[in-house]
């Protein structure tokens, strides 16, 4: 599947493109140490054998530019009847021109075409290219409490370490 936006390409994920999305990768999370998270940074993905087994199993879908580099891309797979998006990074020099945006579509337009239940994400509560950026695209938290047992333990999986829990939700788009 290939979608556009108004100077990106969106497509699927080719083994050349990994070295380019290590660089995407660990440049967008240099945007966390500015939220007081440098945990997150430094927890950042440190080459391509490392991202190669973040995606293992997974679908992941690149932006490029005119150009055809990498300026961003969504991670995602099944878990219990949702698609989950286990990762988005747009590298900063590329941000607010909505390539995150048209990622996360994607996803949530893949999860539709494969009769998911809906699509689901763990993200930080208050940084805001976290839980307030995906709330305006129609993601509602989910209690913990009333999560199904698999996207609980992904929730888990997910917690950077050193990082209270409180800070970290759930989200949910069905």
């Amino acid at each position: 599947m290939i979608r556009t936006l108004p100077g990106y390409l969106i497509r699927m994920r080719v083994a050349a493109d990994d070295p380019a999305l290590v660089g995407v990768e660990n440049r967008a999370s240099e945007l966390f140490r500015d939220h007081g998270l440098p945990d997150v940074v430094d927890a950042s993905i440190p080459d391509v054998a490392v991202l190669r087994a973040m995606m293992a199993g997974q679908k992941v879908w690149v932006a490029t530019d005119k150009a055809g580099h990498p300026a961003g891309f969504a991670v995602a797979g099944a878990i219990d009847g949702y698609l989950h998006l286990r990762e988005l990074s747009v590298d900063p020099a590329h941000g607010r021109k909505g390539v995150g945006t048209a990622l996360v579509e994607t996803v949530v337009a893949e999860a539709r075409a494969g009769n998911f239940a809906g699509t689901s994400l763990t993200t930080f509560r208050d940084v805001p290219f976290n839980a307030p950026f995906y709330a305006r695209l129609g993601f509602a938290v989910l209690p913990l409490d009333a999560a199904p047992a698999a996207l609980k333990a992904q929730f888990s999986s997910e917690m950077p370490p050193g990082i209270d829990p409180e800070s970290r939700v759930l989200m949910l788009r069905q």
